[in-house]
């Protein structure tokens, strides 16, 4: 997609994109206290911290910077802002895990992000920036790269809820199999 190319459409879609992390979010409340979010795949961050940079993301990074595009009218570099790759911290301590708080969390910024976003008229959405390679991209792309990256941090959640919740009933099906053997 070139830098003019989308129609009042795609900011719609993009809108019920961004809104759909609401809706992950909700969902995950009635499920997360089922798996062990706290536990730490090799190589790979928590069901918990993910769940931590997602939001931490939208909060320090994404909405600052649609902050920034809405309230001034020039050329906004990203490299003015502290990327959120730099500032979040994995390690939560552990005294502290409240899963269902960060998915309240997330709900709830998210609602102040989709009020900001909202405001935006189609030529807006055209405002450029200038991304941390010193091209330049519009505010359209900049949005979809968050949807692209919040759904790819839940597609990894949603999959090791999945993982869990079926060696749950693995194991309850191998514990009934032995019941019944030992009787």
């Amino acid at each position: 997609m070139t830098l003019q190319e989308f129609k009042q459409h795609d900011v719609d879609t993009l809108i019920d994109d961004a809104e759909y992390l609401l809706d992950e979010a909700e969902a995950l409340k009635y499920v997360i206290d089922s798996v062990p979010y706290d536990e730490i795949p090799p190589d790979d961050l928590s069901i918990y911290d993910k769940l931590r940079l997602i939001d931490h993301t939208q909060n320090n990074y994404y909405r600052p910077v649609l902050e920034r595009v809405f309230s001034e009218n020039r050329l906004i570099k990203l490299s003015e802002f502290n990327h959120f790759r730099d500032t979040f911290e994995s390690k939560a301590d552990q005294d502290e895990i409240d899963v269902q708080k960060v998915l309240s969390k997330i709900i709830k910024h998210r609602a102040a992000l989709l009020t900001i976003i909202k405001k935006f008229s189609k030529i807006d959405w055209e405002r450029l920036l200038r991304n941390r390679e010193n091209r330049e991209i519009n505010l359209f792309q900049f949005a979809s790269s968050m949807i692209e990256n919040e759904r790819k941090l839940l597609k990894e959640i949603a999959d090791l809820v999945l993982i869990y919740q079926n060696e749950q009933m693995h194991q309850r099906e191998i514990n009934k199999r032995s019941i019944r053997k030992d009787t």
